[in-house]
């Protein structure tokens, strides 16, 4: 994966991880769902750059 992309995908995986945990702040407790989906799809991204680091090196 190129230096950029790989580091889009480090950027996009770090905002779902801060707007998923924003989503279980009390105020926004009925979004919490929302905020597990966003959980998962970053772990899921920091994952797949970790992979292309990997095979990359």
């Amino acid at each position: 994966m190129p230096p950029k992309v790989n580091a889009l995908v480090n950027i996009t995986s770090a905002c779902a991880f801060f707007f998923g945990s924003t989503l279980f702040l009390p105020s926004f407790i009925e979004y919490a769902t929302v905020g597990v989906v966003l959980f998962m799809i970053g772990s899921l991204l920091f994952l797949l750059s970790a992979v292309a680091d990997f095979n990359s090196h």
